[in-house]
């Protein structure tokens, strides 16, 4: 009998598909892979922190309120250094004060004692010396985070959260980590 001879040119052109095609899974998971870690560094999700100069006319996002940033004089998005962000205290080791600049009666007491219900260490309520358009929930270094969750608690938009001015703020804050001004833009909780 005469020896059979192999297809050896099948056999070899089937194992480079397969080669091929396992390099561009590869390829494919490490594309996804790079993906999910640039999604895992921009927690907004909506794309790159910073934008290369000149490169498009969107402007780069800020890491605070996610306002963009006003180009600068070449046209260029002008980025800034990601915030850092404090983490979340334990409810009881933040002190807040609740400011009713409002001026409807309660309205800072009525904030208070829902904070007291969530555990914060809540300073006696108070009256801010003047009426207050907008709310505000003022914090200490290292307070964003917790002031961020008490806005949320009281039902506040997160874009009232801003750093205790350099101006001081006129009452005596008792050491409040935390600042809530309510004003008269119907934010916070309403007495009952």
């Amino acid at each position: 009998m005469a020896p059979t001879s192999t297809h050896r040119g099948a056999n070899s052109q089937a194992t480079g598909f397969a080669a091929g095609r396992g390099l561009l899974i590869v390829l494919f998971a490490a594309a996804i892979g790079v993906l999910l870690l640039a999604k895992a560094v921009d927690p907004d999700g909506d794309g790159p922190a910073t934008e290369a100069a000149g490169s498009g006319s969107v402007p780069a996002k800020t890491e605070e309120g996610g306002k963009d940033a006003p180009p600068n004089s070449s046209g260029a998005a002008v980025t800034t250094p990601p915030a850092t962000i404090a983490p979340k205290k334990a409810p009881q080791n933040v002190v807040v004060l609740v400011a009713n600049g409002s001026g409807v009666a309660g309205a800072a007491k009525a904030n208070s004692d829902a904070l007291s219900v969530l555990n914060y260490n809540v300073a006696p309520a108070t009256d801010y010396p003047s009426v207050e358009a907008a709310t505000k929930v003022y914090f200490a270094p290292d307070y964003q985070a917790d002031a961020i969750a008490v806005a949320q608690a009281l039902g506040i938009d997160v874009a009232a959260v801003a750093a205790v001015p350099a101006e001081a703020v006129p009452l005596d804050t008792k050491s409040a980590g935390v600042i809530v001004v309510l004003g008269t833009d119907g934010q916070g909780l309403s007495p009952r």
